[in-house]
C-alpha cells in the first residue's frame, strides 16, 4: 500500500512538472506590437529600427503586408520554428484577410537566426527564395558580428521580394530610404526668429549712427523730399536716440514677451504650455508614429506558413 502511494505522488508530481513545464513555453514572448522592432537583445542601433519601421510602414500602407525584427539573447527549450511562430501569432504581423507578415528572429546568444512567414505568402515568398536572402544578405555580416548592415540589408531584400509579390514599384522603397535618413527638422524655432530680429535691430542702429547728421549743419527737412525719404530719416532717428521704458501692459509676466512663463525666457507658464506652441506637446519623433499613414500598427495576421534558419 505505501509503495502505491508513493508511485501515485511521483507520478502527480511529474505530470505538475510536465504541465509547468507546458506553461512557461506556451506562454507569450513579450514584445510591443506597435512597433516594427522589438530588439530585447539590444544589438540594433535606433537608425536601423527607424529604417526597419520605415520599410515595413511604406508596405503596410500599400499592400498590407509587413515585416518585423525581433532579437532576444536565449529561446530557451523552445525550437527556433516554435518560438517563431509563437511571436508570429502573439504579434499580428500582416492583414489580417492576406495574413501578409513576415518575421526575421535574431538570436545572438545562441548563434541563430530564423525567417517565417504567415501562411498568405506561401507559395509566393518560398522557402528557397527566403534561404537565399539569408545567405547573402545576413550571413556575412552575422559571423562579423554587425548585426545592423545584416538587418538593414535582410530586410530591404524581404520588401523588395514583397514589392515584386504585389506588383509595387521598387522606388516606392526609396522614400522609405530617404525618410529614414533625413534629420527631422523643427517646424518653428522661436530662439532663432528672436535672434535675428536683434541682429537686425542692431545694424539699424549702427547704420543710423553713422549716417544721421551731426554738429550744427543743418538738418534734413522732416516734412519734405517725400514719404520714402522722410520715412527712411524717422527710422534712423528713433534706432539712434535712446527709449524710455515702456511698461508691459496688463496680463503679461515680467518674463520674455507673452506667451511666455513669470520667470523669463523659458519659465514655465501658468495653466500649462500652450497647446501647439513654443514648449508644447513634443512632436512625433520619425519612425514610430509620425507618418502620414499612421504609423506601424498591428494588422492582425498570425497563422504560419513555414520558415528557415540559419542552419538549413
Amino acid at each position: 500500500m505505501n509503495k502505491w502511494i508513493r508511485r501515485t505522488a511521483a507520478a502527480a508530481a511529474v505530470f505538475c512538472l510536465l504541465g509547468a513545464g507546458t506553461v512557461t513555453a506556451q506562454a507569450a514572448p513579450e514584445l510591443d506590437p506597435n512597433r516594427a522592432v522589438n530588439d530585447y537583445a539590444g544589438i540594433l542601433s535606433t537608425e536601423t529600427e527607424n529604417y526597419v519601421e520605415d520599410l515595413s510602414v511604406t508596405l503596410q500602407n500599400t499592400c498590407g503586408a509587413q515585416i518585423g525584427v525581433y532579437t532576444t539573447e536565449y529561446i530557451g527549450n523552445s525550437t527556433m520554428e516554435g518560438y517563431a511562430y509563437d511571436v508570429l501569432n502573439t504579434w499580428g504581423l500582416g492583414a489580417e484577410d492576406k495574413d501578409n507578415g513576415v518575421l526575421l528572429l535574431l538570436v545572438p546568444g545562441e548563434d541563430d537566426y530564423y525567417l517565417t512567414r504567415g501562411a498568405g505568402l506561401e507559395t509566393q515568398l518560398t522557402i528557397s527564395k527566403m534561404g537565399t536572402i539569408l545567405d547573402e544578405d545576413l550571413e556575412p555580416s552575422w559571423v562579423e558580428q554587425d548585426y545592423d548592415t545584416g538587418t538593414r540589408k535582410t530586410v530591404r531584400a524581404l520588401a523588395e521580394e514583397l514589392c515584386t509579390i504585389y506588383g509595387i514599384p521598387a522606388s516606392t522603397l526609396d522614400n522609405a530610404d530617404q525618410t529614414a535618413a533625413a534629420p527631422q527638422k523643427d517646424s518653428f524655432n522661436p530662439m532663432a526668429v528672436v535672434l535675428v530680429l536683434v541682429a537686425v535691430l542692431l545694424v539699424i542702429a549702427l547704420v543710423g549712427s553713422f549716417l544721421r547728421p551731426r554738429g550744427p549743419g543743418p538738418r534734413p527737412p522732416r516734412g519734405g523730399g517725400g514719404f520714402g525719404n522722410g520715412l527712411f530719416w524717422f527710422g534712423l532717428g528713433l534706432a539712434s536716440r535712446p527709449r524710455r521704458p515702456r511698461r508691459p501692459p496688463p496680463g503679461f509676466g515680467p518674463g520674455f514677451g507673452p506667451g511666455f512663463g513669470p520667470g523669463g525666457f523659458g519659465g514655465p507658464r501658468p495653466g500649462g504650455p500652450r497647446p501647439g506652441g513654443f514648449g508644447g506637446a513634443p512632436r512625433p519623433r520619425s519612425g514610430m508614429g509620425g507618418r502620414p499613414g499612421g504609423g506601424f500598427r498591428p494588422g492582425g495576421g498570425s497563422s504560419r506558413g513555414g520558415g528557415v534558419g540559419r542552419r538549413h
